[in-house]
């Protein structure tokens, strides 16, 4: 039987309503946070609110609600306690909790970072092991593993601006390791939208299924041709960045989403909005935030003329596929 994998628990993937495939609700620290403290997100209060929010807009689309994937990585400022206890809080909402990595650049320290120290195999199990045991409560900044109740399930992995390091390939080859022992879906990171056609073409050759895979944040490339070149592997892309005019209007996004209805791959696009910055999300006075998708995508798509069911497709039911386990976890 199809599976999605939260952190309270595996749940028949028709009960997650309208899906953020792409979020960030916490993050207490870590690089991405030395970099820019705006990343900063410990409250628990004020995730609850910002959570809820998405949910009540979700009900507009779904009665099942709504869920936020939080694609928050190893080593990136996981705090699994926290999340769980928003997950627990907010009502009409689940979340997945996600394992794997970011970009190289995120972990500062790269040259005595433990991913330079252990085999694929070795990082493998630690993916693996979040997804099978829980989530370590220490978030792998050991030397002690706490295991919480928690499951991972979605595995990240992220590359460069125009580039996959070695660092960052390693973290792949690892990942497609855990991504075929345990069925779990891997939803990426690009840079600027660079890189999404060798990421799938990597992840395809070192074994993953294609339908395993979806290609995030590559909207910001908003090329069609090139798009659909990764799509025509057989992948799934995943389009955020809402309401971030600074690197281009919105209306990008609903031409690269006519395209893709028009060309033929409209049962393989999720949305979702990389809200994971203070600035980005409304509790901390941002005027968009993590509803965005239910609450302002989906009554453009319906005013510019969007079938309803493409809508529906976008919203909810392509990543109730793309987020069910391909095998027993």
């Amino acid at each position: 039987m199809a599976f999605a994998r939260t952190i309270l628990g595996d749940v028949d993937p028709s009960t997650l309503g309208v899906v953020n495939s792409h979020d960030h609700l916490i993050r207490v620290g870590a690089g991405e946070v030395y970099l820019d403290k705006d990343h900063q997100l410990d409250s628990v209060e004020k995730a609850e609110t910002e959570a809820g929010y998405f949910a009540k807009a979700s009900l507009n689309w779904s009665k099942q609600g709504g869920t936020v994937v939080d694609m928050c990585p190893i080593n990136c400022g996981r705090d699994i306690e926290k999340l769980a206890e928003v997950a627990r809080s907010v009502e009409n909402l689940q979340i997945i909790g996600a394992t794997g990595f970011h970009r190289e650049h995120v972990y500062l320290e790269t040259q005595s970072h433990w991913i330079n120290r252990y085999s694929v195999d070795q990082i493998a199990d630690l993916v693996i092991a979040d997804i099978r045991e829980g989530i370590d409560r220490n978030d792998y900044t050991g030397p002690l593993v706490d295991r919480s109740p928690y499951k991972a399930g979605v595995i990240k992995i992220g590359t460069a601006y125009g580039e996959i390091t070695p660092f960052e390939h390693k973290c792949m080859e690892a990942a497609a390791k855990a991504a075929i022992e345990t069925g779990a879906p891997i939803n990426t990171h690009t840079t600027y939208g660079t890189c999404g056609l060798e990421q799938a073409q990597t992840l395809i050759g070192l074994g993953v299924p294609a339908d395993q895979i979806a290609i995030g944040h590559i909207q910001r490339n908003a090329d069609v041709y090139y798009l659909e070149e990764i799509l025509d592997l057989g992948v799934y892309l995943e389009i955020d960045g809402t309401n971030r005019i600074k690197y281009q209007p919105d209306s990008n996004r609903m031409m690269e989403l006519k395209a893709f209805k028009k060309d033929g791959y409209e049962d393989r696009i999720l949305l979702g909005t990389d809200s994971g910055k203070r600035s980005y999300q409304k509790v901390y006075g941002s005027v968009s935030g993590v509803d965005y998708n239910p609450a302002v995508d989906g009554p453009r798509m319906i005013a510019e003329g969007f079938d309803p069911d493409y809508v529906d497709k976008l919203l909810i039911r392509n990543a109730h596929n793309f987020f069910s386990f391909r095998k027993e976890a």
